[in-house]
């Protein structure tokens, strides 16, 4: 599938709103990745279709766990928010065709993050939470410091979430919480 199908599919299956979101995701991760040298074909991949598992009711393409065998834990269960990126690892696979694992992760792990994550998976995390259109408190903060320290970015990124999450009373995922102690307790070795 080209790129110009995918983007047709995702439209019709996720709609304009988030389909112009995740086209800001794409541009801001495309930024980040030429400070970083990465694969562009990757890049624009895998943050295009971050948010490909949030299928509207009406679409041809199925979001139920149950469609793909899968089984979520029971955090990502509980909480609405996780399915899509869970659901968007088989949507991607299935539905795009997409069989690079490093691609179906930055997919799958753009919510919660995880330990050891690749540098692809670090730029569509960050993309999705600094993309243009985002606006809350430290955003800018995260902004600015990821173009001098991804590994930093990213931490100031989970401590937002964590906070937020924390006020609204809504658990953490293990996932989430290992991604930061994982980048908060390695910082000092991975500063540039």
């Amino acid at each position: 599938m080209n790129f110009d199908e995918i983007g047709l599919l995702l439209l019709k299956t996720i709609g304009q709103k988030r389909y112009q979101h995740s086209m800001r995701v794409m541009d801001t991760a495309v930024e980040l990745s030429n400070k970083h040298g990465l694969n562009l074909e990757n890049v624009k991949t895998a943050s295009i279709l971050h948010d490909c598992g949030r299928i509207k009711k009406n679409s041809c393409i199925s979001a139920d766990f149950s469609f793909y065998s899968v089984i979520p834990d029971a955090m990502t269960n509980n909480n609405p928010n996780l399915h899509h990126a869970v659901i968007g690892r088989y949507v991607a696979y299935e539905w795009y065709g997409i069989r690079d694992s490093e691609i179906l992760n930055a997919i799958r792990y753009h919510t919660t993050g995880r330990s050891g994550m690749s540098l692809l998976e670090k730029i569509v995390y960050l993309a999705d939470a600094i993309e243009p259109d985002r606006d809350y408190e430290g955003v800018d903060e995260i902004r600015s410091m990821v173009c001098r320290n991804i590994d930093k970015a990213l931490v100031m990124s989970l401590e937002s979430t964590v906070d937020f999450l924390n006020a609204k009373k809504i658990s953490i995922h293990g996932d989430t919480k290992k991604c930061y102690n994982y980048y908060n307790n390695n910082l000092e070795v991975m500063i540039e």
